[in-house]
């Protein structure tokens, strides 16, 4: 799947093109976003989509914390350094391997690594931890809920 044309059309309204990105999870979206003239920095674990649109990743695979898989955070400290505009969660993906279904949930965890105070786009929140994700993120900050993805500013 790939972000909707309405989340697309969301994130024109919320950044402007020359905007940077920072996108957790990388795929069709990033080739469209990049074509509308936004810069992006992708956080990725899967090597299939690495460096596959443009060459400005963060290579992070994944690791199991608690009950849950997310990106290494060793791999993440240098995110704090990062300037960027608006934080797109697409990512990580949990394919191949059932076990990682749950792998988005793991940003709570690790909100410290992120500027929360930007436009945010949390897509797939038809799902339950994707749901929970936007909730929390949202509160205090005006959203938009529209059903498939979520938007907080």
């Amino acid at each position: 799947m790939r972000l909707s044309d309405l989340a697309i059309s969301s994130i024109e309204r919320l950044a402007p093109s020359n905007s940077t990105i920072l996108e957790l999870g990388s795929g069709f979206g990033t080739e469209i976003l990049l074509n509308k003239g936004y810069e992006l920095i992708s956080i990725e674990q899967n090597k299939d989509w690495q460096f596959k649109h443009h060459d400005n990743y963060i290579a992070a695979p994944l690791k199991k914390y608690k009950d849950y898989w997310w990106f290494d955070s060793d791999y993440l400290a240098q995110i704090k350094n990062l300037s960027y505009d608006f934080l797109l969660i697409d990512g990580p993906t949990g394919d191949p391997i059932p076990e990682f279904d749950n792998c988005r949930i793991g940003i709570l965890d690790n909100l410290h690594f992120f500027n929360l105070s930007l436009p945010i786009l949390v897509d797939d929140i038809n799902r339950k931890d994707e749901k929970v994700i936007f909730n929390k993120l949202s509160e205090g900050r005006k959203s938009e809920d529209f059903n498939d993805f979520g938007l907080i500013y």
